[in-house]
């Protein structure tokens, strides 16, 4: 029968029968089915059940698993919880420990791998049955940290499908925490070739475009092969056969009755047919028994069966209703302490024969039968007794868990929350401020969040408190930055720093500082903002404060450079290596090296990078420092050495990048190292090898950043396509590029070179207009800059414009006697001396021209950019036959 959520609880005790009959469905149960079979065949699915309460959702996922069992397809269930108390990954954590008590030692020592440290690190119930749980090494950057837990699970997963096909049942998705929805888009993105499907359901009416469940599963379309069902009411027939096996039996009549009243709604049906059966004492019911006025909907005929259990019943299960879904017995009688534990089972058994609620597997613990009937009772209470409710249920699990807090920290602060302010607001403080911690421990940052912005909202406000609230903002920044939400991040670690001006207290600025700076280093946006803001926080300092001067040092220098003030990044660079060499400290100094890598849009600065790089590479290989740090910096000297034309050494470099990043299972990194070996291959004339490369980069980016990734492919096939001729194949996917994307602006010297090589004059010189304007001032200060300069020469010689010729020359030759690299290491357009002799020629600077064309094929020749070289020298012969001077033409 397609009823109700919990229907095999709804049955027990109402109509004998040897097994459970499903009724309907069957477009449903036909392609849940081949899904099943696609994924045994180690096709991967995602299958989706939406629908309204009470559909059906579950008991069609329940005949599934029945299904599958008989498949020989190990069937795993989890809950999404329904209220905001559980642990983050809840559902994936109730997955996790039920493959893990299915399963020996051995069998989980080889499907844990990896995994088993990071699982024991989320839940430290699986610790003690999982081995090798050495403690994890600490990782200083979130975004990389929840990247290792995510893989770690993607791969436990992968292993126990390939021992076994799986099905992985996540109910009610719709109340999900964000992490274990990152961690679903996560897991069926790199589950390729595994015997896995994951059958969601959830209440499609509670999911609006703001809610996140939506984005997971325009995501899970992106990633994985979906389907989705929308599950409405039985048929005329379904409902007559679905009332016959409820109540016994169903003439014709009643059963057009009670699809007319309910549209076939199973679980209204479920609750009708109940009322009748017990109106009717035994045998068939007739139309018309048991009730005169029909109920209106499935609430209230919940509502009437409630009516009919004793008061104290109703009593013992609002209390209970106040736990949420699942609630132990003994938390209950702790929380009615006048009632007698006796009393208490007897309400409970009375509540079990009324079939509102269920035993759970867990002895001692119990469930409703459906939410509905949880949140019938639980809406009835008064506003101030369910606060007072909540104040008593967050008590009794504080003396029920006395010895050890940290496996309830949630389930404590959202009961203290829920008390209001009639209730322990220090308590709802510090049991928030806990779970928050916790969250982030665990990488759930946007739980982590969530449980921040509680205790910020349970301060009192008054200057007493500015200090806590402080700290409480910096946590939030913090948490909002690793989750991603960096717009909002700043202005939280805005909010910080006014809490800490009144105070005087320097190391709460520092705090705030540093986390406005990282925000904006994220966002990649102008950093004024955050030049203030640590200014203001170095004023503060005592001079003995060394470390967080070299700190704020550091972070400034980073601001100042997106700032656009590369001067003053200069001075401060170095007086940041200057304090962090006095310290002694080598991983100090190393950061403080590293601060002026990211310039690279600063020609002035380039020798100062390459210094400071090479000896922070020396200076952690020496010290021992965590490799992906200096991955990271090579990242940024891989485009530095291609810059001054030392392709030997970036090759090197990217080599080395890879192999660390690789060993350290760094996807971020292993994807940036397989894009400049890429772009180095496409500079030496290696297609071949150039577009697999960048095939890789992609493949590999696109699990950690894939807005970046596609963004660095699209440059670099880009590159490739135009020196193979058939950069033609890519003009509908750039313009669709330009028109539909908030970036597109990015991309528009690109087209506007595209527009030249289909020879599109016209369009051409509009997008060469529009960026000119002011001496292209329109032209961000990043990364892309002198790629962008490098397009618009080209377009501008390619549109003989001799106007604007002079201040694109003028924007290049800080570059002569360089390569021109697009970004930290994207791509490489040769030898700068080739655009500007090409300028020069424009404007007939002939003897300009060929002095820079002379030094063009000379440069492509060293560097082993054969390509360019190629093109440096057609371009010099162009400038030979436009002067047509003496033995030009020879």
């Amino acid at each position: 029968m397609a009823g109700s959520e919990a229907l095999p609880a709804v049955l027990t005790g109402m109509k004998p029968e040897p097994e459970r009959v499903f009724i309907g469905r069957q477009r449903e149960i036909d392609a849940l089915y081949s899904a099943l079979e696609s994924a045994i065949a180690g096709q991967p699915r995602v299958v989706l059940l939406a629908g309204e309460p009470g559909i059906g959702k579950t008991r069609t996922a329940q005949e599934i698993a029945a299904h599958a069992g008989r498949r020989k397809v190990l069937a795993l269930w989890g809950r999404c919880p329904e209220d905001s108390g559980a642990p983050p990954y809840w559902p994936w954590l109730q997955l996790f420990r039920r493959y893990v008590a299915l399963h020996g030692r051995q069998v989980l020592a080889e499907t844990s791998g990896v995994a088993a440290a990071h699982l024991a690190a989320l839940d430290p119930e699986l610790a003690g049955r999982l081995p090798d749980c050495a403690p994890l090494p600490v990782e200083s950057d979130p975004a990389r940290s929840r990247f290792r837990l995510f893989d770690a699970v993607a791969g436990f997963w992968r292993r126990a499908a390939a021992r076994q096909p799986l099905l992985l049942v996540t109910d009610d998705l719709h109340r999900a925490d964000v992490p274990s929805l990152r961690l679903l888009e996560f897991v069926m993105a790199n589950v390729d070739g595994s015997r896995l499907m994951v059958l969601g359901t959830y209440r499609d009416a509670e999911v609006s475009r703001q809610h996140p469940l939506s984005a997971t599963l325009a995501e899970l379309h992106r990633n994985a092969s979906v389907q989705r069902f929308l599950l409405g009411g039985f048929s005329l027939a379904e409902t007559t056969c679905f009332v016959a096996s409820v109540a016994g039996a169903a003439s014709p009549e009643l059963a057009a009755a009670l699809h007319d009243q309910t549209a076939g709604h199973p679980l209204f049906l479920t609750e009708l047919a109940r009322d009748l059966r017990q109106a009717s004492g035994s045998g068939a019911a007739k139309p018309g028994s048991g009730w005169s006025v029909v109920p209106r909907g499935v609430r209230e005929v919940i509502g009437a069966r409630v009516n009919r259990l004793t008061p104290r019943c109703v009593e013992v299960l609002q209390t209970a209703a106040v736990f949420g879904r699942e609630f132990s017995s003994d938390l209950l009688c702790r929380v009615l302490g006048a009632v007698s534990e006796d009393a208490v089972m007897a309400t409970i058994e009375e509540a079990r024969t009324a079939s509102l609620i269920n035993q759970s597997a867990e002895s001692g613990s119990y469930q409703f039968a459906h939410a509905l009937v949880r949140d019938a009772l639980y809406d009835e209470l008064p506003a101030r007794r369910r606060a007072a409710l909540h104040q008593q249920v967050g008590a009794a699990f504080e003396a029920h868990y006395q010895g050890d807090l940290s496996a309830c920290w949630s389930t404590l602060a959202h009961h203290y929350h829920a008390a209001g302010p009639a209730g322990d607001a220090a308590k709802a403080i510090e049991y928030a401020s806990r779970a928050a911690e916790r969250a982030q421990a665990m990488h759930a940052h946007e739980e982590a969040a969530r449980h921040y912005l509680r205790a910020c909202s349970a301060l009192p406000a008054g200057p007493g408190t500015d200090a806590q609230r402080c700290r409480l903002l910096l946590g939030l920044g913090y948490a909002q930055n690793s989750a991603g939400a960096s717009a909002l991040a700043m202005a939280t670690f805005g909010d910080a720093a006014a809490c800490a001006r009144p105070l005087g207290d320097s190391s709460l600025l520092t705090h705030a500082a540093i986390g406005v700076a990282d925000a904006q280093w994220r966002l990649g946006v102008d950093g004024s903002q955050a030049v203030l803001l640590i200014r203001e926080a170095l004023a503060q300092l005592a001079p003995a404060e060394s470390l967080a001067r070299s700190s704020l040092l550091s972070a400034l220098c980073q601001a100042l450079l997106f700032a656009n003030q590369p001067a003053e990044a200069e001075t401060t660079f170095r007086e940041a290596v200057a304090i962090a060499r006095q310290l002694g400290d080598s991983l100090v100094l190393f950061r403080a090296l590293c601060a002026i890598l990211p310039g690279r849009w600063y020609p002035e600065q380039l020798a100062l990078r390459i210094d400071a790089a090479r000896e922070a590479v020396e200076l952690a290989g020496h010290a021992g420092h965590p490799s992906h740090e200096s991955a990271y910096l090579s990242g940024w000297h891989v485009g530095d050495l291609m810059e001054i034309g030392d392709t030997v050494a970036a090759t090197t470099t990217a080599r080395f990048h890879l192999s660390t990043a690789q060993r350290q299972r760094e996807p971020f990194n292993e994807a940036a190292a397989l894009a400049a070996l890429s772009m180095i291959a496409t500079h030496e004339g290696r297609f071949a090898d150039a577009e697999p490369l960048a095939v890789q980069a992609l493949r590999c980016g696109t699990r950690f950043d894939r807005a970046n990734a596609a963004g660095i492919f699209g440059v670099q096939m880009f590159t490739l396509r135009r020196h193979q001729g058939r950069l033609r194949e890519l003009a509908p996917v750039l313009k669709r590029f330009r028109d539909q994307d908030s970036r597109g602006a990015t991309w528009r010297p690109g087209l506007a070179i595209l527009h030249c090589e289909l020879g599109s004059h016209d369009e051409a010189q509009e997008i060469f207009e529009t960026l000119a304007v002011s001496r292209f001032a329109g032209l961000a200060h990043d990364a892309i800059r002198i790629a962008s300069i490098a397009y618009l020469a080209e377009v501008c010689v390619w549109l003989d414009d001799s106007e604007r010729a002079p201040t694109l020359y003028e924007l290049l030759a800080p570059h002569a006697g360089r390569n021109i690299v697009f970004g930290a290491h994207t791509a490489s357009f040769g030898a700068a001396d080739r655009l500007l002799g090409m300028l020069a020629t424009t404007l007939e600077r002939w003897d300009v021209a060929r002095a820079h064309f002379e030094q063009a094929v000379v440069f492509d020749q060293q560097t082993g950019g054969r390509p360019w070289l190629v093109h440096s020298r057609c371009a010099f012969a162009t400038m030979l036959i436009r002067r047509a001077l003496g033995d030009d033409l020879q």
